[in-house]
């Protein structure tokens, strides 16, 4: 009779504890909680913010951290809590006064008598590696922070993490809510034995655990984003009858004008089936357009994918589509109103165009796991035609002394513009962030699948060691604030060869016009065209670097680094103030290697006086109209002047000054439309 009152007192205790907190999965979220934490999944030291402190260091035995103060107000089981400390065996507890030793590194199903008082639990995790760490950091601003604790680059029990084993789980304190989340962030290799025993315990007689805990499988993958995040929550109180979510719009974010379905999906997180109701949704604050639907079967903790059954007709613009339900089964309300609205930003193009996807890719040739990086991305991108992309690589100033081809352009561009802090790395029209490693098939066909936001041409000039490039856009939705980037490339290198393996380097970005910073677009009504013209002379002497220290970074206005001046070409992309990258292109190369036939365009061309000393006009015949492209060289191929012309049916005049001009012989450039050249040589007299 004893052994049975015990039971029963032990299941009261139990159920107790069910009713302290309720919990949420969110299983393959691709997210983290709230949106608040974008930071990549990285070693300290090794790519992981500077903005994260280390709490922990790594231990062969376990251990406990120094009592840690939380930034805000925080209630765990409906008591106050201002301090915790942490295990390296993957235990957060708010009993900072316990006696008791930190858990071993095996688990064991919870509750756990080895285990303090008001716990939270990821047991199973092991801190004994070298790089293994306890990390913190506060995201957010009052009062919706959040205080997470992530167990960076550690080991799953007593087996050691290293280069191909590693795991990333994190603990989330909300203010506010009071809510516990437990985040799946990142695991490689570890087969079969990454799991762990994950919840929250009350006591050594009672404790909430995730599904399949003492074995709970991590079901993130090796991406350092969030996108493969899953994570649990902890929810103070009691599971509501009615609370439905609106999770998310799926809807394309850029999409043409016209009718449109609003899609997403719904999660139901009370108890209740949801078996009918009004789906609502919003278009820049205006009045709601809602559906009844009914006929439903959406069981507690499932998602349902909702089609609005009335088309959006959508027109040109940015928009702000609101999307939320009421009527829940009939009349009734939903309890949590803080979860049931969900926004999305919508832009509406005025016509689909092919995107041209930019893939960058940092890397060095002193970073041994470069070589498989870029000799991944090539296996894929080296299949397709090579206009339907554009490739360039920075070259970075480490591991090591770093690669002698970078510059103060390529490392600006990783470190500030991007905040970049590991290679390889490589962005996807500078939002997929990943190891070049990790890029699949299935990557590229998504980047071309996402419609252009602009359209993009141009083409370029070069004469010896100078370039001018011309781009051309229209935007095709309202837009501000985007910066068109240029970038000189080397096709292959040879010289820069160091201790990684590769022998021979593609897409090697030299000079940035003007620079790395870009150069910000004039506002332009859509449907519009308006263009850039860009000049570049590389200056000097070529000079290997020793390496890509900073100290020795070519000086570009005495010095250059291109091994071949036969090899360069030159690629653009439109980058939004989001860093999302609206369109890219290849520059078509006009190369003047002689008179070219101009009989479809022009009748002939004139150019006098020759000698001169004041000016000289090029005066062209036209038998139709065309945008003309003519440029002023000095014998050395240095581009003096550029200039374009929309000309028109008959005579057409250009006239370049040259009075200032030194004595002696230039050649002036003409290029048409089509890309048809010819050069004509004159002299300039004083």
């Amino acid at each position: 009779m004893k052994k049975i009152v015990l039971s029963l007192l032990a299941l009261v205790s139990f159920t107790m504890a069910h009713a302290q907190y309720w919990q949420l999965p969110n299983i393959n979220a691709g997210s983290n909680p709230g949106g608040l934490n974008v930071d990549s999944e990285y070693p300290v030291g090794s790519g992981l913010a500077t903005t994260w402190t280390t709490i922990l260091s790594p231990s062969a035995t376990p251990t406990w951290s120094t009592n840690q103060t939380i930034p805000f107000s925080f209630s765990f089981n409906n008591a106050a809590v201002s301090s915790f400390k942490v295990s390296n065996s993957g235990i957060l507890t708010f009993d900072v006064a316990t006696t008791l030793t930190a858990p071993s590194f095996t688990k064991a199903a919870l509750p756990n008598a080895t285990i303090p008082n008001n716990s939270v639990c990821i047991w199973g995790l092991g801190g004994i590696g070298s790089n293994d760490n306890v990390v913190s950091k506060t995201f957010g601003t009052a009062p919706n922070r959040q205080m997470w604790i992530q167990f960076s680059s550690y080991g799953y029990g007593s087996v050691m993490s290293d280069g191909s084993n590693f795991t990333y789980w994190s603990i989330v304190l909300e203010e506010t809510t009071n809510k516990i989340h437990i985040v799946d962030n990142r695991t490689g290799g570890y087969a079969g034995t990454a799991l762990v025993s994950a919840g929250v315990q009350i006591s050594s007689a009672s404790a909430y655990a995730v599904a399949l805990s003492p074995n709970l499988a991590s079901l993130a993958q090796t991406d350092p984003t969030p996108a493969d995040n899953s994570y649990y929550t902890f929810i103070p109180g009691t599971q509501p009858a009615f609370d439905l979510s609106a999770t998310s719009i799926t809807t394309n974010k850029y999409i043409s004008v016209g009718n449109t379905s609003i899609i997403g999906v719904i999660k139901n997180i009370g108890t209740a089936t949801i078996t009918s109701m009004t789906l609502n949704y919003k278009i820049d604050g205006g009045a709601p357009v809602t559906a009844i639907l009914s006929g439903l079967n959406i069981s507690s903790l499932s998602s349902y994918n909702f089609t609005h059954t009335v088309p959006w007709n959508a027109t040109i613009g940015a928009h702000t589509v609101e999307v939320y339900a009421t009527n829940l089964n009939g009349s009734n309300v939903d309890a949590n109103t803080t979860n049931d609205k969900t926004t999305k930003t919508i832009n509406v193009l005025s016509e689909v165009v092919q995107r041209i996807p930019l893939f960058e890719i940092y890397t060095s040739s002193t970073c041994p796991p470069c070589k498989p990086g870029n000799d991944n991305y090539h296996s894929i991108v080296d299949t397709k035609p090579s206009t339907d992309y554009v490739s360039i690589k920075f070259q970075q100033d480490f591991p090591g002394s770093g690669d002698p081809y970078a510059t103060t352009e390529t490392v600006n561009r990783r470190s500030t513009y991007y905040g970049i802090t590991s290679i390889p790395r490589m962005e996807i029209d500078g939002g997929w962030d990943n190891n070049a490693n990790s890029f699949t098939t299935a990557l590229y066909d998504a980047a071309r699948a996402l419609p252009a936001q602009y359209k993009l041409t141009g083409n370029y000039a070069q004469v010896g060691p100078s370039i001018t490039a011309k781009v051309k856009f229209s935007p095709l939705f309202n837009s501000t604030g985007a910066k068109v980037y240029v970038a000189i490339l080397e096709k292959s290198t040879i010289n820069n060869v160091k201790s990684n393996g590769e022998t021979i380097f593609y897409q090697v970005a030299k000079k940035m016009l003007p620079s790395e910073l870009g150069t910000t677009l004039p506002n332009v009504t859509v449907g519009n065209w308006d263009s850039l013209t860009m000049n570049y002379t590389f200056n000097g002497n070529y000079k290997l670097a020793t390496d890509g220290t900073a100290a020795n970074h070519i000086n570009m206005a005495i010095e250059h680094a291109v091994e071949d001046f036969k090899n360069l070409y030159v690629v653009a992309w439109i980058q939004g103030t989001d860093k999302q990258v609206y369109q890219a292109v290849n520059l078509t190369s006009l190369h003047p290697l002689g008179t070219t036939d101009f009989t479809a365009t022009i009748k002939n061309v004139s150019v006098y006086p020759n000698p001169t000393s004041e000016e000289v006009n090029i005066e062209l015949n036209m038998k139709q109209s065309d945008e003309i492209f003519t440029s002023l060289v000095d014998i050395n191929g240095n581009m003096i002047e550029t200039k374009s012309v929309k000309t028109t049916l008959g005579t057409n005049k250009i006239t370049f000054n040259v009075s200032k001009l030194a004595q002696g012989m230039y050649n002036v450039l003409i290029f048409d439309s089509k890309n048809n050249s010819s050069v004509h040589k004159i002299t300039v007299q004083h």
